[in-house]
């Protein structure tokens, strides 16, 4: 469950063959890194191999927006490490979403998360009524910010162009298992999707993959640069 006022949601696919590559970089170093900048409390790696256009789902809990203009989020994003340099052009379909969180409800962190990217006319949900579906543990619903804004968008590798970048929020919906974020998947795009829209143009679900920090918020200061000012 994020305990901020913002998070950064990031969607992407890779050309093939780098899986095992880009598991053990955003695992070692990638994920690691960002969380060290200052503002940012904890990142998440989901995964859904079946996914035809989003294989993995990135979520970073933020203190605020402002965490995306600090001195330190820049030079990471200006002077990439060497293995970051060279996994960037194997990107593909990369989105990159800062939202303000404008509600939550439940709490815990659970194995599965339902995904759905929100048209602009969709209003806040009834987030307790969907915390408390079967299987449900919590669920968050975010703004996406203002693209004129230096938090707005940032591209790397193929970027995204098709029609599932048309929206402007996000619904975050932690299950107990696959099985219960399937179930709430569909109950959330029968419910705020137009009907038009296909759901998995939309989103999906994804299993987690990978939490950092774990238990002790202290291991962020081992991946923070030697140059940044103390915090």
């Amino acid at each position: 469950m994020s305990s901020g006022h913002a998070f950064l949601a990031l969607w992407n696919d890779l050309a093939g063959g780098r899986e095992a590559e880009y598991d053990a970089w955003h695992t070692r170093e990638h994920v690691p890194e960002r969380v060290a900048a200052p503002g940012f409390r904890s990142g998440r790696r989901y995964v859904a191999p079946a996914h035809p256009v989003h294989r993995w789902f990135t979520l970073y809990d933020l203190a605020d927006l402002g965490c995306l203009e600090t001195p330190e989020y820049r030079d990471l994003l200006d002077n990439p490490t060497p293995a970051s340099a060279a996994m960037r052009p194997h990107f593909r379909s990369f989105l990159r979403v800062p939202c303000v969180r404008l509600g939550a409800a439940g709490s815990g962190l659970a194995g599965a998360l339902a995904v759905l990217r929100l048209p602009d006319e969709a209003a806040l949900p009834d987030l307790a009524a969907l915390a408390q579906e079967p299987g449900m543990v919590a669920a968050q619903f975010g703004r996406r910010a203002d693209e004129g804004s230096a938090a707005g968008r940032i591209h790397i590798g193929a970027p995204e162009t098709s029609a599932s970048d048309a929206f402007s929020a996000v619904l975050l919906l932690e299950a107990l298992d696959r099985a219960a974020a399937e179930r709430i998947f569909a109950t959330a795009a029968a419910r705020y999707l137009p009907s038009a829209t296909p759901a998995l143009a939309a989103g999906g679900v994804y299993d987690l993959a990978f939490v950092f920090p774990a238990s002790d918020p202290s291991e962020r200061e081992a991946h923070r640069r030697s140059h940044w000012p103390a915090p």
